[in-house]
């Protein structure tokens, strides 16, 4: 797979034309939901590089590349950042789901079992 593919870039979510227009606020939790993403796939061994300085912000421009992961983090983030993201997706309280590991935590439990690890 190409290492420069981009499989997530904030940008695709919060430069969407809307009726109604983007909010603020969704705009707002898009940049700390994908930071919680790159947090959490940094923490857990899954990125090659920084992908966000310590302290650095989300923009329209983050993005995660293939070339970003591990080979391990790229299946993970296929197994389980995608199911997250379908989750938050469907939350009912956004800003809630936004802080919620529980289902992430899971997830890479049942990844871990599943690849052995």
């Amino acid at each position: 797979m190409d290492k420069n593919r981009i499989i997530n870039r904030i940008g695709w979510v919060t430069q969407m034309k809307s009726a109604p227009p983007l909010t603020k606020e969704y705009i707002e939790r898009q940049y700390r939901f994908f930071e919680n993403q790159v947090w959490f796939l940094k923490e857990n061994g899954f990125t090659t590089r920084m992908i966000l300085k310590k302290g650095e912000k989300a923009n329209d421009d983050s993005e995660i590349k293939v070339g970003d992961l591990t080979e391990e983090g790229l299946k993970f983030y296929l197994f389980g950042i995608r199911a997250w993201i379908a989750k938050y997706d469907k939350a009912k309280d956004r800003d809630k789901a936004i802080n919620d590991f529980a289902f992430i935590e899971k997830k890479l439990a049942e990844f871990k079992a599943k690849e052995g690890a």
